[in-house]
């Protein structure tokens, strides 16, 4: 893929602020626009291996939440069936519009918000000294 042309009103303003940069001692990452000078698989592979390891816990969480809570409703107990089995507001949505829901507009904002409470006093319950 060729680069495109910049005008060269770009080029000096840019020669300018990297001399400006590099006097105030900031070390750039980047080789050039697409390429970084150095990559680091580990620190890529650390931060991959922890949003896993968060989201296992959570959904884990939630499963045990699912079978202890004592929900307010039916449709609220469904909805974060379907929540902890990884389906997200928009189809729960569109699940609840199907079963012709009626207790709630079953949009993707009122589902969301059901999520979030219950989320929310999950988190109570599970996690010591939780705030929101």
């Amino acid at each position: 893929m060729a680069a495109k042309k910049k005008p060269e009103d770009y080029q000096k303003l840019k020669e300018v602020w990297y001399k400006k940069l590099e006097r105030s001692g900031f070390v750039d990452i980047e080789k050039d626009e697409y390429n970084l000078k150095q990559y680091s698989f580990r620190f890529n592979q650390d931060a991959v291996v922890r949003s896993w390891h968060s989201k296992t816990e959570y959904y884990s969480m939630a499963g045990q939440f699912l079978n202890h809570y004592k929900f307010a409703s039916n449709l609220e107990k469904t909805i974060w069936e379907y929540h902890v089995n990884g389906i997200g507001v928009r189809d729960i949505a569109k699940l609840l519009t199907k079963a012709k829901v009626k207790s709630i507009k079953p949009n993707k904002d009122n589902v969301q918000k059901v999520v979030s409470r219950l989320a929310e006093e999950m988190k109570k319950i599970y996690l010591p000294g939780y705030k929101k």
